[in-house]
């Protein structure tokens, strides 16, 4: 067997055996093929998630025309405030718009940090909605084209008016 050697720099070196030198590139040689398949099996992986994006993303969003039934003003919370140094609790303007598109009546909870309420939302007036995807929001649109997501507080089918009244 080869021992270490002492170059002429001062530095000793390892001599490595013929058999000690394949096993060493069999070694390199195997963990080269080990990233080749992680990385094959990476691809693998990331290629449909990525195809399953590119086909979801493309879908259109469609809106419908729905009505404006009602809209309730901000609802007060009342919070105690005791005699300290520190900043009152935050205050946010919550309304409970209503809307109905076809036979469904939605009621969703509107919550901004001011009193501000799109200028197109008015009671009797129609409006662009439409349904999330996991049906727990309704997206309206204000009057610069852009969606306001409102939770869904309530939904039901809307009750018909008798024609005599």
């Amino acid at each position: 067997m080869a021992g270490p050697k002492e170059s002429l720099d001062g530095s000793s070196t390892l001599r490595l055996g013929k058999s000690s030198y394949n096993s060493q590139i069999a070694i390199v040689n195997s963990q080269a093929a080990r990233r080749k398949q992680e990385t094959a099996m990476r691809i693998h992986l990331v290629l449909p998630m990525l195809a399953l994006t590119i086909l979801c993303g493309g879908q259109t969003v469609t809106y419908q025309q729905a009505t404006v039934l009602d809209i309730h003003p901000p609802i007060t919370q009342s919070t105690v405030h005791k005699a300290t140094d520190a900043a009152p609790p935050p205050t946010a303007a919550t309304y409970e718009i209503t809307v109905q598109v076809g036979n469904m009546v939605y009621v969703g909870r509107y919550q901004r940090a001011s009193d501000y309420l799109p200028s197109n939302w008015v009671v009797g007036k129609p409006v662009e909605m439409r349904v999330g995807k996991h049906k727990h929001r309704i997206y309206l649109k204000d009057v610069s084209g852009k969606e306001v997501a409102l939770v869904i507080i309530t939904r039901h089918v809307a009750q018909e008016v008798p024609a005599g009244k």
